[in-house]
């Protein structure tokens, strides 16, 4: 027999144990990296957005959200502004009228009295003086033409009074419209700035660690926080911002009107912390930076 004809060797058994070995394993790597990749992009979206299930803006982004409320508070506020135009147009147009009234009634009040002091003359004279007479008789027209002046006026401004009344309705209306949208803005960015919290914070770790992360964080950013916040905005002041302490620095003293997230979560501890404004700044009424008292 040949070399040719010869029969091939039978693979080792050990060879072929570590050929099935290597196929199993990377079969197993590849679905184990499979579900790393699904949980971990699942993760990833859900600490991205942490309440976007809850949403009831559903897939809205939340910068998406605020930017819509912006628009809307910015268009309530400048409905408002016209509004507030229009009833200081109103008390001005009131306001002359009334000028008019006060002065057509001085005007009759000064007639009557030359009616009066004429009619003593002409009764004096027994009627005999044609010129008192025809002077009394002018002085008369002119009494009667006051008085339609003056009852047209009063009528004009009553209609006036009723407009402005009307405008004044307007414009509380569109101040509590704007009021109610500023609200809604302010509160939609202390949810946003909660969730960048959560997202800033708890970025490294397995399931559990986020998930333990993420309550404390949560426990901690309080209504109470939330006051502190939407005031900052309230009064105009600038947006309340997280930061992050190097603890390599030793300087544990933080900006005036800061605090800690918190010192009793070791994610935060001498490390995080929120500047706040200044608490003793009052809180600006919708609407009144740029618009006038209106008497109101």
């Amino acid at each position: 027999m040949s070399d040719y004809d010869s029969p091939l060797p039978e693979p080792e058994p050990s060879r072929i144990g570590g050929c099935l070995i290597q196929v199993v394993t990377h079969a197993v790597a590849l679905a184990l990296g499979a579900v790393v990749g699904i949980v971990g992009t699942s993760l990833l979206e859900y600490y991205e957005n942490p309440e976007l299930a809850n949403r009831p803006e559903g897939n809205m982004s939340r910068a998406e959200l605020i930017a819509r409320l912006d628009a809307s508070e910015q268009a309530y506020a400048e409905l408002l502004a016209e509004k507030a135009k229009r009833e200081e147009a109103a008390k001005s147009e009131v306001q002359a009228a009334t000028d008019k009234v006060v002065d057509l009634q001085g005007q009759m009040d000064q007639k009557a009295d030359d009616v009066k002091v004429l009619e003593a003359k002409v009764k004096k004279s027994n009627g005999k003086s044609a010129a008192l007479k025809k002077e009394l008789e002018a002085k008369l027209g002119e009494l009667a033409a006051l008085q339609v002046q003056l009852d047209t006026a009063l009528a004009e401004k009553a209609q006036l009074e009723v407009d402005l009344d009307f405008s004044r309705q307007e414009t509380a209306t569109a101040r509590g419209e704007t009021t109610v949208a500023k609200s809604q803005t302010i509160d939609a960015k202390w949810d946003g700035f909660k969730s960048h919290a959560l997202v800033q914070i708890c970025e490294k770790g397995n399931r559990n660690k986020l998930a333990l992360c993420r309550s404390e964080v949560s426990e901690a950013l309080t209504s109470q926080r939330g006051t502190k916040f939407k005031h900052c905005l309230s009064s105009g002041q600038a947006s309340p911002r997280l930061k992050s302490r190097d603890k390599r620095t030793g300087d544990s003293e933080l900006p005036r009107w800061s605090e800690w997230v918190s010192q009793d979560s070791k994610f935060t501890a001498d490390t995080w912390y929120i500047v706040f404004c200044d608490p003793t700044l009052p809180e600006s009424s919708v609407g009144e930076d740029d618009i006038e008292d209106l008497g109101m």
